[in-house]
């Protein structure tokens, strides 16, 4: 039942989010996700292609930020990101956690990490926590 609630809770139309995740089965899950909370997104593979985005079209929400990507990780898109904008929520999403990579992750200036493969319930209450906070 608690997913019921935060689907019919979390309506985030108004919101809108950077992917930035390569593989297409994890992206599957998100996009079906996503599409319940009815935000809009834009994805991208790469971090070179996640830098390229947000740098022109900085007006994000939020960015969903995966941990292991093709040519640079993550945390180092994260860094660069935190160069030039201290406010958007970077989440980061990952599968392999240790305590050291979630260490990793928020000392590169990653809101939160949510580690795949991740519930319905838990994906919604991570956005909810960081999208309707300032609403």
């Amino acid at each position: 039942m608690p997913n019921r609630f935060y689907m019919t809770l979390l309506n985030l139309e108004n919101k809108r989010l950077l992917v930035v995740e390569d593989d297409d089965l994890s992206f599957l899950y998100l996009n079906q996700l996503l599409k319940l909370s009815k935000c809009s997104f834009i994805r991208v593979k790469s971090g070179m292609d996640a830098l390229e985005q947000y740098h022109n079209d900085a007006n994000f929400d939020l960015i969903l930020m995966d941990i292991q990507l093709p040519d640079m990780n993550g945390k180092e898109v994260t860094r660069k990101i935190r160069m030039q904008d201290q406010r958007i929520p970077v989440i980061a999403q990952t599968a392999a956690l240790s305590p050291e990579e979630e260490e990793q992750a928020l000392q590169a200036g990653c809101n939160d990490v949510i580690v795949k493969p991740f519930s319905m319930e838990s994906f919604f209450k991570v956005m909810e926590k960081h999208l309707t906070r300032n609403s």
